[in-house]
């Protein structure tokens, strides 16, 4: 039987994350942003959400008027 010809060092378990990861904070933030996102999105389509249409409407009135 083959004996391995290497041996691996492991990190302390204090540096459990790399020195480029983001806390675990950061991802439940961006998992609610795109559920808030999403979540305004299915409203705008569907009608129920409104966003902007009173200063369009005023713009098509005001350049109906003379």
């Amino acid at each position: 039987m083959l004996q391995p010809t290497e041996t691996v060092t492991r990190p302390d378990p204090g540096l459990a994350r790399g020195k480029w990861e983001a806390p675990a904070w950061a991802f439940w933030l961006a998992l609610a942003l795109v559920a808030l996102g999403t979540t305004a999105y299915v409203l705008r389509r569907m009608g129920m959400l409104r966003l902007g249409s009173k200063a369009k409407a005023e713009q098509t009135e005001r350049g109906k008027q003379p």
